[in-house]
């Protein structure tokens, strides 16, 4: 029985791209696998993006693939998103977001804009994640 996780729909597939997962994300992309930056304490990562703004909706397989492995690489269970400087949130990383949470990790928010808050209120995810502000 599949899960409930979030799907974006039904996914064309196009060369260089093998098949969708659970998330309704298409893998096996050649996108860079180096968008993110990770830093550790214990069982908490802190995740920055390389790129700002965050890279379009074809990037979004490659953040995936980065942060299952790391995840299971380094037993985390605590994920915080470092959003300084931010602007946007694409719909897709927000359906990676409710993924990461739905397969029992924390995810955190940290220093997000009044406009991502406004997302996350309109779309009600808001109670999904732990949001806050720290100290720049």
């Amino acid at each position: 029985m599949p899960d409930d996780d979030f799907v974006l729909g039904d996914p064309e597939l196009s060369e260089g791209t093998s098949s969708v997962d659970d998330s309704g994300i298409l893998t096996g992309s050649n996108t860079d696998p180096n968008l993110l930056t990770f830093a550790r304490d214990g069982q908490r990562a802190i995740v920055g993006f390389k790129s700002k703004p965050i890279s379009d909706e074809l990037c979004i397989a490659a953040y995936r693939d980065q942060l299952l492995k790391f995840v299971q690489d380094f037993d985390c269970k605590v994920l915080a998103f470092e959003l300084t400087d931010i602007k946007m949130l694409p719909s897709g990383l927000l359906g990676l977001l409710v993924t990461l949470k739905k397969r029992g990790l924390d995810v955190e928010l940290l220093n997000p804009t009044t406009e991502i808050v406004e997302v996350l209120q309109i779309t009600r995810l808001t109670p999904m994640f732990t949001v806050r502000a720290t100290a720049k």
